[in-house]
């Protein structure tokens, strides 16, 4: 297999993509499905009207006939890196330099910028400042407000699915996901308005000659939508802890365990809580923008799994007690900058503003991905929904082939699914080949594309270890200092290898690694930017964070004693494994 079924191009005017910080979107390859009607459809023209309606960009600069402000190869999900170099370029203030590091993290594989005569635009660059200088004011914040109103009324129109028609569980799928395109229109412009605020503050600490301050000034916010699932996790994992009755059902192990905790009395407040979180965070899950994936609705033995893991662990390992820590040093640290710029009539008001923006900023932008994912679970439950009614009808060998249909494919597939069995089963196994490749770092526009054929299997790049007293380099996510031996976690499968007070060592992560974070004693993430999930989250509950240090798992495996310092993003080694 060269080529995959839902390969995209890249184009003359944005030729540039990357796999930095896209893990985050996309930790497995995306269905055919999932890419050609939510992505496609949905997402990437989204995303090219939140640049236009940011000012970035003039609606004539994209092609619209094809994607261009993301891409998949290999089912892989690539970022777009010149759009948000041009970006950068227009807005007054900063440079291209600056979005690849604040975007994408940093990764020498990605070419330079080089400037393109065309990437300059006055009336961009001035209809760009009039609305960073809005965002600084928290103006995104109404416009936020009537998206999250909106999903709420658009998940209130869902039918019962179970007794609608097949073609009407494909239109309320389509729908749902095409509804991506507002979603993403919105959740674009605020994602980019996070790092107005950041930016300010951390140019201010950085002139003062304090950059640390600038990252523990955003710890620990309160109010984030993310960051609500430990606590609710903490708190049930303490409810079967204090039950010998739960604590005997739990030691039986997850599989069964929903039917044993309904018939056991002793369970019912427990259910109650377990029953709430469903309800406000069941759309979250593993590889949240992928159609076919789990959520803890669908598969609740995900969320029972995380309870599980989280009960072995200490009271002291609480996410209040380390969020609270946390807290104080972020009061501290905003008092301290404050201070220091307390001469300065002009930089001391640009920081304030800074400082409430990019608070305000991080809690919107969390709350408009919590928003996001809940509406592309609308279309997970529809398509499952027809994946189980074509397989006990015969039509398909498994439910979950459903996905491997384009959706250019979906009404044919209606109107006759003789013959698609063995179609569709074939997809999905040279689907399951694809999961266990590790894709191109950088796709280009004019560069050959290797063939699939040729892409190595994961981990087999390897890399040495580091020699003791070797300091990395990372992006720095959140502040602490730890020192303690690194674990080396390449997926959930192998989580219960976590030993209390380590140091979490991954690829990237997205909410069902959070009881992970709960037991480490810091996280290193080989993907990320300041804005990722693992960035957000660790904040959030007092976890010190290091993101996009390349070849993590292989620099520093499992055992090696380090010293990592989240608040500089360097990583030093003490001790080999």
């Amino acid at each position: 297999m060269d080529r995959w079924i839902a390969d995209t191009q890249p184009t003359e005017r944005f030729p540039i993509y990357t796999r930095g910080n896209a893990d985050e979107v996309g930790p497995d390859p995306f269905t055919p499905l999932n890419w050609s009607l939510p992505w496609e459809q949905g997402v990437v023209p989204g995303t090219a009207w939140g640049w236009i309606h940011m000012g970035t960009f003039k609606e004539g600069e994209f092609l619209w006939t094809q994607p261009e402000t993301y891409g998949s190869w290999g089912g892989y999900f690539y970022n777009q890196v010149s759009v948000g170099r041009i970006f950068g370029h227009r807005m007054p203030g900063l440079t291209a330099d600056a979005i690849d590091v604040s975007f994408f993290g940093q990764n020498p594989a990605v070419p330079k910028y080089v400037e393109d005569p065309r990437d300059n635009d006055e009336e961009c660059s001035a209809a760009l400042g009039a609305t960073f200088a809005g965002i600084l004011g928290n103006s995104q914040q109404p416009m936020l407000d009537e998206f999250l109103a909106e999903v709420r009324d658009w998940v209130a129109t869902r039918p019962n699915l179970s007794e609608v028609s097949d073609a009407e569980l494909v239109e309320y799928g389509r729908a749902m996901a095409k509804r991506q395109n507002r979603t993403w229109d919105v959740y674009a412009q605020v994602v980019v308005g996070a790092t107005v605020g950041p930016a300010i503050v951390q140019g201010v600490a950085d002139a003062v000659g304090k950059p640390e301050l600038g990252i523990t000034i955003f710890a620990a916010l309160g109010e984030v939508a993310s960051a609500g699932v430990p606590e609710r996790i903490w708190a049930l994992s303490r409810t079967v802890n204090a039950s010998t009755e739960l604590v005997a059902a739990f030691d039986q192990g997850v599989d069964g365990l929903r039917d044993r905790l309904a018939a056991l009395p002793a369970a019912a407040e427990f259910n109650a809580a377990f029953s709430a979180l469903l309800t406000e965070f069941g759309h979250r899950g593993v590889n949240e923008w992928e159609l076919s994936a789990d959520t803890w609705l669908i598969n609740p033995t995900l969320a029972y799994d995380m309870i599980d893991r989280v009960r072995r662990q200490d009271d002291s390992m609480a996410p209040s007690l380390r969020s609270a820590e946390a807290m104080a040093n972020r009061i501290a640290a905003e008092a301290e900058l404050t201070a220091l710029v307390a001469g300065d009539e002009a930089t001391a008001g640009m920081l304030a503003a800074g400082i409430n923006s990019g608070q305000a900023s991080y809690r919107m932008r969390e709350a408009g991905k919590n928003a996001a994912v809940k509406l592309f679970h609308e279309p997970k439950l529809a398509f499952r929904e027809l994946g189980r009614r074509m397989h006990e009808r015969g039509a398909i060998a498994d439910p979950m082939d459903i996905f491997m249909l384009l959706d250019s494919e979906l009404d044919g597939f209606l109107a006759d699914q003789s013959g698609w069995a063995a179609t569709l089963s074939q997809r999905s196994v040279d689907f399951a080949t694809l999961k266990d490749l590790d894709p191109p770092y950088v796709v280009m526009h004019g560069q050959p594309i290797p063939p699939i054929s040729e892409w190595p299997k994961k981990g087999e790049a390897g890399g040495a270890a580091e020699a003791v007293g070797t300091e990395l380099k990372g992006v720095a996510g959140s502040p602490g200092s730890v020192t303690a031996r690194t674990r080396i976690i390449t997926d959930l499968s192998h989580a219960d290898e976590l030993e209390p007070g380590e140091i979490l060592v991954c690829t990237t992560t997205d909410p069902s690694w959070v009881p992970l974070f709960m037991i480490a004693s810091a996280v290193i993430c080989e993907i990320g930017a300041p804005g990722s999930h693992a960035v957000i989250v660790s904040r959030e509950i007092g976890v010190p964070c290091v993101v996009s240090l390349m070849g993590a798992s292989h620099k520093l495996p499992t055992g090696t004693l380090v010293e990592l310092d989240g608040a500089t993003g360097i990583v030093k080694v003490v001790e080999s494994a």
